[in-house]
């Protein structure tokens, strides 16, 4: 009886023995178990030279359905170098644009041998880091690094890597691109961290089928990717899969005829295509993000000034449309450096020192045929912007120089040319509501810009009570109102103009370029100088006016979700704070100049407050440098600088833009002393165009000092305080010769 109560006293303490082993051994497990269904991942495809036309094939049904379900984008492929393979990993890689290998870099998994010694071995000698069992190396490491470091690139490959680490997520990579004794397998680089580790996967000759009789040595052996994208997809978190065979193709594509060429780019392609079938079957969708990207552009592509890649992402928080990201602001285009953000705000993982943004989805009815045709625009106006742009500063240039021989040797023909100078006024609006048109004809597109130049030219030679001043005031104004609504309105005239930015080169994606910048400071000045002379017999009401445009101009150009230009604003507000100034009768004197650049630098910090406060990911690049500036301190600055100077140096030297400013300061220079008192005359009689010009100079000067490409936003605004002073000496030769 004594045994049976004792063995019920202990009954609860072995109950409880029992209740915190349990809790010991199997609640990590439950736990565990709970973290994995929890788990996401990504699975990124690199596609490279896989092209938008491709999908126009039915018989690729299962690419066809992923990039039709998924969100989709062209891709910049700018890199801090050449669009290359190497590059593009590291930019990717890093999360900026960064410089990988000059060759294809070497990566190297386990029971590999280079050059008969073990790449692990050498990896750790050369690097000094110890590796787990099971990693893969980028035994380039060094190379990519000192590549960088001697550059001055202020970037880090392997940041996407090193962040999912920080997370205590694993990374992997399969497949290569080899060819016989080349390995081509740049694309390992993606997934490493800052020590060049990758920490699983399978990328050796064992993924490779060799067959000696075929157009291609040697090609992916899809059952061996199969076997080990299913071994790693559940423990890995970001898996990079490279499809190399179109690679391998495009690499020996001399050594084919186009017949057997086109043969295996068909067969290739019939291969991908029941692969991502196979894998979409094989991946659960609800916790997987598949992004498929092809990173470059071909060498047949980049001939004809295609740079754009493109991307599809389908999986978990992902619907059918648009990717768009802060960077671009612009939906259907993303950039290389976008992806990392994007992996690793997906994954839950920091964002570290990443120049891109994640990215998000647009809703977009027939979204893949509506980023073919934003690149056959964007290809169109690429290719027509050289010429175009070319020969209107050589027309510029010849009808300056003709109306100064005209003005001297021949005084009765200038008159005919003042329609002409009026047509090269109308050029920039003109190139603005052309791109209004879907066009990517080029005869077409001539028709409608000739036509265009003689309706507005017309229009405002129509509407002119004051043949002198009116038809240069309609255009100044027109070009400056039509530029401002179209900022505001989220620039959608200016995407697809040829004096505007070029999304493929991605010096800009948004906001107001520095072409059309300079053609605002430069019409708006000038069209407010105008409307005063014109209103002269008023007060306060033409200075009212000046100031509420001048205002305008300067709030839109300014705004980081608008103009987004703060080198145009410093210039615009310099510029117009003169002029306005000088408007009011202020003499230009110490205290006033005190003034001004008080008034300017006021309204400037401003702007930089208002952008900065912004969250990170509404920020512009203005906003996004001076947080950079803020973490790095003056270095950061001082780089900034020196590139913006080095920049400015080369444009001046090779951009045709010179010509113009030089050739345009020069023809103001002999206008000046030919004809005897003529320059004088139109002055004294236009007082305010007088202060006009004065004005447009000014902001002419401050475009060049204020901005990176600061030439260019100079010679655009030139254009209209010269053309306006020429127009007005030819009207006043009409006079003196008439009488």
């Amino acid at each position: 009886m004594i045994t049976m109560m004792k063995r019920w006293q202990a009954r609860p303490v072995v109950l409880l023995a029992v209740f915190v082993s349990f809790i010991v051994l199997w609640a990590p497990r439950f736990a565990s178990a709970k973290d994995n269904h929890d788990r996401r991942h990504v699975v990124f495809v690199v596609s490279d030279y896989l092209q938008l036309e491709d999908l126009d094939s039915a018989e690729l049904k299962n690419l066809r359905s992923f990039f039709n379900k998924a969100g989709v984008a062209l891709l910049n492929t700018n890199t801090a170098g050449s669009r290359t393979r190497p590059n593009a990993a590291a930019t990717v890689s890093a999360g900026s644009v960064a410089l990988g290998t000059v060759q294809e870099t070497l990566a190297f998994g386990p029971r590999e041998s280079y050059l008969g010694e073990d790449p692990l071995a050498l990896f750790q000698a050369r690097t000094g880091y110890r590796l787990d069992q099971g990693n893969l190396v980028v035994l380039d490491l060094p190379f990519i690094l000192r590549a960088n470091e001697t550059e001055k690139v202020k970037a880090r490959p392997g940041a996407l890597g090193e962040s999912l680490h920080k997370k205590g997520l694993l990374t992997g990579v399969l497949g290569n691109a080899d060819l016989p004794g080349l390995p081509l397998r740049s694309m390992a680089v993606v997934a490493m961290d800052r020590r060049g580790v990758i920490d699983m996967g399978d990328i050796s000759g064992d993924l490779l089928r060799i067959d000696q009789n075929n157009a291609l040595v040697y090609s992916t052996n899809y059952p061996a990717l199969k076997s080990e994208y299913l071994k790693l997809k559940n423990r890995s978190d970001f898996l990079v899969i490279e499809l190399g065979d179109l690679v391998r193709l495009e690499q020996s594509k001399q050594s084919f005829t186009d017949k057997v060429y086109q043969r295996e780019r068909s067969r290739i392609l019939q291969e991908y295509d029941e692969f991502f079938g196979w894998l979409l079957q094989n991946t659960p969708l609800d916790k997987t993000q598949v992004m498929v990207a092809s990173l470059i552009p071909t060498d047949q592509s980049n001939g004809e000034n295609r740079f754009f890649g493109f991307i599809g992402v389908l999986g978990d928080q992902i619907s059918s449309g648009l990717l768009i990201s802060p960077t671009t602001r612009r939906a259907g285009i993303v950039t290389l450096f976008d992806i990392a953000p994007s992996v690793c705000t997906y994954l839950k993982a920091p964002l570290d020192s990443f120049a891109g943004r994640p990215w998000h989805v647009q809703p977009q009815a027939d979204s893949l045929n509506y980023i073919r045709s934003m690149e056959a625009r964007t290809v169109f106006t690429s290719l027509l912007r050289p010429p175009f742009v070319k020969g209107y500063v050589i027309l510029q240039l010849v009808v300056l120089a003709s109306i100064i021989f005209c003005l001297s040797l021949r005084p009765r023909i200038g008159k005919y040319l003042s329609p002409v100078l009026l047509g090269l006024i109308s050029m920039p609006v003109v190139w603005l509501l052309v791109s209004g048109f879907p066009l990517v004809n080029t005869l077409l597109y001539v028709i409608l810009c000739l036509s265009l130049i003689v309706v507005v030219v017309f229009t405002a030679v129509k509407l002119a009570r004051n043949k002198d001043l009116d038809p240069i005031l309609f255009l100044c104004l027109t070009t400056a109102a039509i530029l401002l609504v179209d900022t505001v309105s989220g620039g959608t005239l200016q995407k697809y103009s040829v004096l505007s930015y070029d999304p493929m080169s991605g010096a800009r994606f948004y906001g107001l370029g520095n072409e059309y910048m300079g053609v605002l400071i430069g019409s708006l000045v000038m069209g407010s100088s105008l409307l005063i002379q014109r209103m002269s017999g008023y007060v306060r009401l033409p200075l009212l006016l000046t100031g509420l445009l001048f205002l305008s101009a300067a709030v839109v150009l300014g705004a980081p979700m608008w103009g987004s230009n703060f080198g145009g604003l410093l210039a615009a507000l310099t510029a117009f704070t003169y002029t306005f100034f000088r408007f009011m009768g202020i003499r230009l004197k110490w205290k006033y100049v005190l003034i001004g650049g008080l008034v300017v630098l006021v309204l400037a910090s401003g702007f930089i407050l208002w952008d900065f406060m912004r969250p990170p990911e509404l920020r512009s690049h203005f906003g996004q440098l001076i947080a950079s500036v803020q973490v790095g301190g003056y270095p950061v600055f001082n780089d900034i600088v020196v590139r913006k100077l080095a920049m400015n140096y080369r444009l001046i030297k090779y951009t045709i833009w010179t010509r113009v400013l030089l050739g345009t300061l020069l023809a103001l220079g002999i206008l000046f002393y030919r004809p005897v008192g003529i320059f004088r005359k139109v002055l004294i009689n236009n007082p305010a165009v007088a202060i006009g010009l004065e004005g447009g100079l000014i902001g002419a000067f401050a475009a060049l000092v204020f901005n990176d490409s600061g030439i260019v936003a100079a010679a655009t605004a030139i254009i209209f305080p010269a053309a306006t002073l020429f127009f007005l000496v030819l009207k006043q030769h009409e006079g003196t010769v008439a009488g």
